[in-house]
């Protein structure tokens, strides 16, 4: 009876271990719709000598809906259905809006680039690894709508900035906030893997690790650490305003849905510093920078 009940115990102790290793990955099926809602706020504070400090607000809800089109061998080609876009910047009481649900000139603009079809591909291990560049003709109804009202210089403009709305660096956060980048192993309860990620447009390289600390039926718990410094190899800008020497550190909690490798809600905050180099008749002006960010990740539109 005993070597049966310890036989019983290492069969279950067995069993236990087994379920507690998991392969996570981006697993998408063709006709379900995988929704993201990106939201961001920032707070940037620049220490200006004699002035004191200024600071600028932002507020970011970027909403989407993925769907598989094929598989392909960089990986799942998928449609990308922006369904919302919302962008306030507030500094020294001024403040700027775009809005997909408003009513104004540059909300129908905004909307009717919305409409365009959007094309990532995503690896298996949850990376976006291209996004498909709009062409100029996707713009040309929102030029349109922003011809009835502007002139050509403010139209312009205008237009400059809605196209800055959709880089591809824009697109390429949006679906990578529901992704997670899972190493190519199968995990234990707990396991530890790290991931390096470059920003171009910032010249750093942040180093990101993550923590599987549970599983949950069809849910997979985590947590992230990341750190942030400046890129050595990275390309020098050379506009006349730029971010430079940026650094800092950043944590956030998420849940992903072990079925499909999508995210279902994520939370995180991130501080940085850095310079502000201001190039202006051939002056050069450094200023000191910080930002505050908070990220909020959901499933749900």
């Amino acid at each position: 009876m005993m070597k049966r009940l310890l036989s019983g115990l290492f069969i279950c102790a067995a069993l236990t271990l087994q379920a507690q290793h998991i392969t996570l990955v981006f697993n998408p099926a063709e006709g379900v719709e995988y929704p993201v809602s990106l939201q961001i706020n920032q707070k940037t504070t620049l220490r200006v000598p004699m002035m004191g400090d200024m600071t600028t607000e932002t507020d970011q809800v970027f909403k989407a809906v993925l769907t598989l089109d094929k598989e392909t061998e960089q990986g799942y080609l998928m449609d990308v259905r922006l369904t919302h876009v919302f962008l306030r910047t507030a500094a020294q009481g001024q403040s700027q809006e775009y809005n997909s649900e408003g009513e104004d000139v540059k909300s129908q603009a905004i909307k009717s680039v919305m409409a365009q079809p959007f094309e990532v591909v995503v690896s298996s291990l949850g990376e976006v690894v291209e996004v498909m560049p709009l062409s100029e003709d996707s713009f040309h109804e929102a030029d349109s709508i922003l011809a009835t009202q502007y002139a050509r210089r403010k139209r312009n403009a205008a237009l400059d900035e809605i196209k800055a709305l959709f880089k591809e660096q824009t697109i390429k956060s949006v679906v990578q906030a529901g992704l997670t980048k899972f190493p190519d192993r199968a995990l234990a309860v707990p396991s530890v893997w790290t991931d390096d990620d470059k920003n171009e447009e910032m010249g750093v390289l942040a180093t990101t690790q993550q923590r599987l600390t549970a599983i949950e039926g069809n849910k997979a718990y985590l947590t992230t650490q990341a750190v942030v410094m400046p890129d050595p190899n990275a390309k020098k800008s050379d506009a006349p305003q730029r971010m430079e020497n940026i650094s800092g550190s950043g944590q956030a909690t998420a849940t992903v849905n072990t079925d499909s490798g999508w995210v279902v809600e994520s939370e995180g905050t991130q501080s940085l510093k850095g310079d502000l180099v201001i190039e202006q008749g051939g002056m050069v002006q450094t200023v000191d920078l910080s930002m505050e960010i908070k990220t909020t990740v959901s499933a749900v539109q």
